[in-house]
């Protein structure tokens, strides 16, 4: 994974801050946050597979601020299944009917 903004090299998923699985309009989407320690920025890797297809699709997003970041990583901290799309925290209810 690449930062965003700097394009400093961010690591794997044993790296990331936080990641949570949705259910999204009925596609599968992982989102997983990485911190940059360059820049003091979060990038997202987002990786979609789609319900009708099957198929993977696989992006980064960002910059996202440290302040809003962190709130968000705070937020998926709490749930108590991050990795399970079927969880009915309120953290996967909101994040589920938002974008990235």
């Amino acid at each position: 994974m690449k930062c965003k903004k700097c394009g400093a090299d961010l690591g794997g998923y044993e790296e990331q801050a936080a990641s949570i699985c949705l259910r999204v309009r009925g596609d599968e989407e992982t989102r997983s946050y990485f911190l940059c320690p360059e820049c003091d920025v979060y990038s997202v890797l987002v990786c979609i597979e789609d319900f009708f297809t099957d198929k993977d699709t696989m992006f980064s997003t960002g910059p996202i601020p440290r302040e809003k970041g962190d709130k968000i990583v705070e937020k998926i901290r709490k749930c108590p299944a991050p990795d399970n799309v079927l969880c009915r925290c309120p953290t996967h209810e909101e994040m589920s009917r938002r974008t990235a």
